[in-house]
């Protein structure tokens, strides 16, 4: 009975059972269509992280199951399929791929969804991202602050 305990113990304690989620949003000063023609593309042209994209695979950026390369401005490149996009709902998610260099994740699923803020004719945008549970806390705090850098530069290319 001593070594079951001693193992139950020591496997309780040695596997995390739980996922990582972030989210951060913020208030965009312009329509949601005009929020959502900047996201709906996938080509993240608005964010001065990513330096250029590309389909990969798919017969356009908004099929579902497409693949875009994402290269960003440190050199490092991501590949990311697309999984849902809804111009009702105004949303899409993507999943993270393939990358150049070693994620220090597993998994990483993406969802930008927008909201109309009708008292205001603002958007209200969230961006919420799933991590496997091998997320540290540095990992969520990375995605933390370029999720609010990210709202920055969509913010100057809907408000110009």
């Amino acid at each position: 009975q001593t070594s079951l305990l001693h193992f139950l113990r020591y496997f309780k304690s040695s596997i995390k059972m739980s996922s990582t989620r972030t989210f951060e949003s913020a208030v965009i000063a312009a329509p949601v269509a005009k929020v959502w023609s900047k996201i709906r593309p996938m080509d993240f042209a608005w964010w001065k992280l990513v330096s250029k994209t590309s389909v990969t695979t798919g017969a356009s950026s908004a099929e579902v199951g497409s693949m875009h390369k994402l290269d960003y401005t440190d050199g490092s490149s991501w590949t990311v399929r697309l999984c849902e996009m809804s111009d009702i709902d105004h949303f899409l998610t993507y999943e993270v791929v393939t990358s150049t260099e070693a994620l220090p994740v597993t998994s990483a699923v993406h969802t930008i969804r927008l909201r109309r803020v009708t008292a205001t004719s603002q958007t209200f945008v969230e961006w919420t991202t799933d991590f496997s549970n091998d997320a540290t806390t540095a990992v969520v705090e990375d995605s933390r602050f370029k999720k609010l850098e990210a709202f920055k530069d969509l913010s100057a290319v809907c408000t110009a």
